[in-house]
């Protein structure tokens, strides 16, 4: 058995199968990715990567796995499968995730199961005893690994709080993990558990704004996102090969392009970041003109179309205006509590859980980034004359 020292968990111990697995170049390639993206560009310490992240889901995952009684051999598989969950994920966090489903109509998720399935993985995984159709069985089903208190979740929302130095991700994991429970098929959390629950969501309530969606790290995703769609379109980067790319690939193809790629590229190192020209949060925006905005994220050739309409209404040139239209800030959960042995929805358990609901809708708002010497003239556009 190894180990590696790991700045929130401590010694996180690795088994022999977990080590070699950690020594493949798919796993390594990890290293190289970012948890949070460009959010460095915010957080100058926000340098952690999906690598330490993994490792720290595998350990989690351990500790709920044996919680919960699992067999050894159960305990086993959901370990590999926590710690193999990011394996397909894109360069620069979970911006490329749009670009991926978009040009190869695959998730992260379909696109891990696949390495998984064909590469040196599979063939280790193999070699000691384990299915390795189990692994991909429990990245698409296991609540341990995706769900509303996942291990996932419970380390990036530590993890993440570390790293940039805000002070929301303070969670009492082992309070949350000694309350889990197998009831009726469901993985539940015991009463007892409650107040740790509703820690982890505050949490993750106060690190959106604070953190995932600062509005530095918005911009520059969208920036990254349409100078990576404008590399395909001009033959420097095929999208087959994105999810094999690590943010340094991705740097470098910026660097090494001409013309508009290469200006962001310049503006990234710079650190010139185009600005918010303007933005209109949930309840400025009428029901009709939230839906057509919407709709908008699944029809990109219409936006991109859009943009250039702005673009060009205000003398500005295609690619230097930028509507960024973020996903819907609540989506039904599908969580229980444990309470005297009945089943509870979480929201009818904790009236805070209500509260926190409808209060993700203050967090959203619609936005246009044009760079600094344009914002003026951007500043003045009404949505409502384009949408």
């Amino acid at each position: 058995m190894k180990f590696i020292r790991d700045s929130i968990h401590g010694d996180i111990f690795l088994t022999q199968v977990e080590f070699e697995i950690v020594d493949t170049p798919e796993f390594q390639r990890l290293r190289r990715l970012k948890q949070l993206g460009m959010t460095y560009l915010v957080y100058p310490s926000a340098n952690h990567t999906r690598f330490e992240h993994s490792l720290g889901a595998l350990h989690l995952a351990g500790r709920v796995a044996g919680k919960l009684g699992l067999s050894e051999e159960d305990k086993k598989k959901i370990r590999i499968a926590a710690l193999l969950h990011d394996v397909g994920h894109g360069p620069l966090s979970h911006t490329s995730e749009e670009l991926l489903e978009r040009y190869l109509n695959k998730s992260h998720e379909r696109i891990t199961g696949s390495i998984i399935r064909n590469s040196s993985i599979s063939t280790i995984i193999e070699r000691h005893g384990i299915e390795k159709k189990d692994i991909t069985k429990l990245l698409q089903s296991s609540k341990i690994i995706s769900g509303e208190f996942d291990v996932d979740r419970m380390d990036f929302l530590v993890r993440d709080a570390h790293h940039t130095g805000v002070g929301y991700g303070i969670i009492d994991l082992d309070r949350l993990i000694n309350t889990m429970q197998i009831f009726k098929g469901e993985l539940v959390v015991e009463e007892g558990g409650l107040k740790a629950v509703e820690a982890l969501l505050v949490a993750r309530f106060l690190m959106i704004p604070t953190v995932y969606l600062h509005h530095t790290s918005r911009i520059a995703d969208a920036m990254f996102l349409r100078a990576t769609e404008r590399a395909i379109e001009e033959g420097l980067l095929r999208y087959e090969m994105l999810y094999k790319m690590d943010d340094y690939d991705v740097q470098n193809l910026f660097r090494n392009a001409s013309g508009y790629v290469r200006d962001i590229g310049e503006r990234f190192d710079e650190r010139k970041l185009f600005k918010k020209a303007c933005s209109k949060g949930w309840h400025e925006l009428d029901a009709p003109l939230r839906d057509r905005l919407l709709k908008l994220r699944g029809r990109v050739e219409k936006l991109r179309k859009l943009e250039d309409e702005i673009a060009g209404d205000c003398k500005v040139a295609s690619g230097y205006v930028l509507l960024d239209v973020p996903p819907l800030p609540y989506k039904e959960m599908r969580a229980f509590i444990l309470r005297d042995g009945k089943l509870l929805r979480l929201e009818e358990a904790s009236p805070l859980v209500k509260i926190l609901n409808e209060a993700q809708k203050e967090q959203w708002d619609v936005a246009i980034y044009t760079p600094k010497e344009r914002v003026e003239k951007v500043s003045k556009v009404e949505l409502e004359d384009y949408v």
